[in-house]
């Protein structure tokens, strides 16, 4: 009886030790040349103040692991001879996956006295090193930490400098430096894609929700002005977004219900003698499940989205990755049956909208050399955007606003060669072919409220191509100055323009902490295709010579690297905006696109556009688990109409400040909880102002484009909470997520609404919170 005791009691002892134990994890990688993307052999790889010494060396193949590693937050070192010394600080090693780190190494400037000059830690610079300055890296862990950013990059980048809202919380659309949301440009694998938002196009450019998971990204790069050569069909900013390869030696899964939808995502290896793995995830939608239990025609979104990656490694033919990624989206809304019940034109506006994107490809690199690799992509990417929308009036009749159907599919092909030339001078050159299948159908409404029938704007189908080719060259001067040049030429079929566009930019590091950086860019990007094919009356063309808009940017900045941790950046900036579309005589400008600029009129290339601003960030890096990062940015932001009047633009808040940190706890020697918080203060969005007799005779607003964006709502206010809480178990974790958007309750305006009963147009907003939670399982 005795014995039976005491094996229960030792059977108690070694559970409650068992549980206690820190559960432990693998940190593995790559380390790859930074220019030849060549694998380094031996370089070594530690735990920094680990004792005892955690670390290992790369293999022949440049691939390393560390095994059985406590959870924690670590500070890894990779250091090599002859190469500069890379530190990844505060990386989170969590028990319910592997942590990859894949590193690019950058070989060391030598002087003939043989003194090497190391640069300090920047977390945010951004992984192409041809950058001089307007860009920075995000991580996957920065997306789903701050509070405010709902796993999504366009919400993440809400919080830089430069960068504000275009409508309201509830949309991801963003505003760089004063640009529409259209001008940025989105590459996914180094292939350009559509926009990847739900509902995309909608409002103006943005979306409701990405169409990407964070459970299949990797680091990638945002920019927001004068980018380098290898970015066209840019003018405001560029997103260059990498899926991550999937686990090439165990198999791992996640499953997250929340708000947003049911994701379900696996990776796990496919041959691992050759390294080569998969990865998946699958989202459904919340509210789309919750719209097929009650049916769903008062405007609650349904959409779904599906990414993947096959990473797959050869001997001696390079490395192919075969990759994916696509949404569904729709919403409707059928107003109430009884006009009294209508209380202003937002109620009694009935329509079904959709919008779709796809992206697939296959991706292929080879080292030729030991100096040169080529990267290849042929690629096909689709999206179509919808929109059937009628005004229901009081009196019985129906005013058609939109019929809009336009469906565009592209076959892509890139081929770029990056060579080393020496340590002093790497060079980069490429050639990008589009092939573009367009099929339009759109009839609107250009003057809703006075024309009472659909007008065709365009029924077109048909074939346009876009070519490009650029070359950069990187030289290190010294070991203090950098100088990036290049060109890019680029064609577009539809108006047969051929578009020089020089880029330059130079960095001087003139004291240890201290740098200054100044970059020149000329960028363009053509309009949406059915611009240039609209049509009038008697079925001609109206816009047959239409050009594409371009604008010279010019940036200087500053940065003061204070310690290890805590950097300031500021950088001034002029923009040039030249060649706009506009409407003689009028103040209609595609500088201000929304999707629903109907014209029956023909588009001249007169208008022009200034932005010029500066941008300041104050940054410490997550340390001793507590980060903060300050954004400012003051702007101005106007344009010429048509009519040679100079108006601000619509996107011209004046101002935007940011203040967002967090700070993380140890829980029980494993576990983790996480306090995130950010502060906004911005100028209101601007609209134009009503015309009220006109408004009133037609029960619908009417603008006064003669007075275009004067009017401004007063100053927001935002504030947005996350808390966040991990739990850590033996190979596996629990992740529990609550955000608030909009804790002070600011009321978005969405824009104009005639008031039946007040009989006039009055301010049309709402005014919440909006919640955000979910569950993650990861193992």
């Amino acid at each position: 009886m005795k014995m039976k005791i005491y094996l229960i009691w030792m059977f108690c002892f070694v559970l409650l030790e068992l549980s206690a134990q820190t559960p432990t994890q693998n940190i593995k990688g790559r380390v790859l040349d930074a220019d030849t993307h060549m694998p380094l052999p031996q370089v070594n790889v530690y735990i920094v103040d680990s004792n005892p010494l955690i670390g290992t060396t790369t293999d022949a193949n440049g691939h390393y692991i560390m095994e059985n590693v406590q959870i924690g937050r670590y500070t890894i070192s990779f250091s090599f001879i002859g190469y500069e010394q890379a530190l990844l600080k505060e990386i989170n090693v969590g028990s319910g996956k592997e942590t990859e780190l894949n590193v690019l190494l950058k070989e060391n400037f030598r002087q003939l006295e043989e003194i090497v000059i190391k640069p300090g830690f920047r977390k945010d610079k951004a992984q192409n090193n041809m950058a001089t300055l307007s860009a920075r890296s995000f991580s996957v862990e920065e997306a789903t930490r701050f509070a405010g950013g709902w796993n999504d990059p366009s919400r993440l980048a809400g919080s830089f400098a430069g960068v504000t809202m275009a409508e309201g919380v509830n949309d991801n659309a963003i505003v760089i430096r004063g640009n529409a949301p259209k001008g940025i440009l989105w590459k996914l694998e180094d292939v350009q894609i559509p926009a990847p938002n739900h509902l995309n196009g909608v409002n103006n450019g943005g979306g409701i929700e990405t169409v990407f998971s964070v459970n299949m990204l990797s680091n990638s790069d945002f920019f927001t002005g004068a980018f380098p050569a290898e970015y066209g069909d840019a003018m405001s900013g560029a997103f260059d977004m990498k899926l991550r390869n999937g686990n090439t030696d165990n198999r791992e899964s996640a499953f997250q219900i929340g708000s947003q939808g049911i994701d379900i995502s696996s990776e796990g290896p496919l041959n691992s003698k050759h390294k080569a793995s998969y990865l998946f995830n699958y989202r459904y939608s919340t509210m789309g499940l919750a719209g097929l239990l009650i049916g769903n025609d008062f405007g609650i979104p349904e959409y779904q989205d599906l990414s993947f990656k096959f990473y797959l490694p050869t001997a001696n033919s390079g490395t192919f990755k075969i990759w994916g990624i696509g949404g569904l989206s729709n919403v409707s809304f059928e107003p109430d049956e009884d006009p009294d019940d209508w209380s202003n034109t937002f109620d009694n506006n009935q329509y079904v909208t959709g919008s779709d994107m796809a992206a697939a490809g296959i991706s292929h690199q080879l080292n030729t050399s030991r100096k040169h690799y080529l990267k290849s992509s042929l690629a096909t990417t689709y999206s179509r955007f919808s929109m059937n929308s009628d005004q229901l009036l009081r009196n019985g009749e129906v005013m058609p606003l939109a019929d809009h159907e336009e469906n565009n599919t592209r076959v892509l092909f890139n081929t770029s060669v990056k060579t080393k030339i020496s340590n002093r001078l790497t060079n980069k050159g490429g050639v990008n072919l589009t092939f573009q299948n367009y099929n339009l159908n759109i009839r609107g409404n250009p003057n809703p409220g006075i024309n009472e029938i659909l007008e065709l704007i365009t029924d077109q189908s048909g074939n346009v191509m876009q070519a490009r080719v650029f070359d950069q060259l990187q030289w290190r001067i010294s070991p203090t100055i950098d100088l990036n040049t290049g060109i890019s030429i680029s064609y577009f079929e539809m108006n047969n323009n051929w578009i020089p566009e020089p880029r330059m930019g130079i960095s001087w590091r003139f004291l240890p902490r201290h740098s200054t950086h100044l970059a020149y860019g000329k960028h363009s990007r053509p309009e949406p295709v059915r611009f240039y094919l609209a049509e009038n009356d008697t079925g001609h063309l109206l816009n047959p010579q239409l050009r594409v808009t371009k604008a010279h940017h010019y940036v200087l900045a500053y940065d003061f690297r204070i310690n290890e941790s805590i950097k300031l950046k500021t950088e001034g900036y002029y923009q040039e905006l030249y060649d706009v579309p506009v409407i003689d005589g009028s103040s209609e400008s595609l500088i201000n696109y929304t999707w629903d600029m109907y014209f029956d009129k023909p588009l001249t290339n007169k208008g022009t556009g200034t932005n010029k601003g500066i941008d300041i960030t104050l940054e410490r890096y997550m340390k001793d688990g507590f980060y903060y990062m300050f954004t400012g940015t003051i702007f101005d932001s106007k344009f010429i109409g048509g009519d040679g009047k100079k108006y601000n633009t619509s996107f011209n808040r004046n101002f935007v400040f940011n203040l967002l940190g967090g700070k993380e706890w140890k829980i029980k020697r494993k576990n983790t909880l996480g306090l995130n918080g950010k502060i906004a203060f911005m100028g209101g969005n601007r609209f134009t102002p009503p015309e009220q007799e006109q408004s009133a005779m037609h029960e619908m607003v009417i603008p006064d484009e003669s007075k275009a964006f004067e009017w401004q709502e007063s100053n927001k206010l935002f504030l947005d909470i996350a808390v966040n809480y991990q739990i850590n178990q033996n190979k596996k974790a629990h992740v529990i997520a609550i955000q608030a958007k909009n804790v002070l309750m600011q009321t978005e305006m969405f824009g104009w609404a005639y008031d039946f009963e007040k009989r006039k147009v009055v301010e049309h907003g709402i005014t919440m919170v909006y919640p955000y939670f979910s569950y993650k399982l990861l193992w």
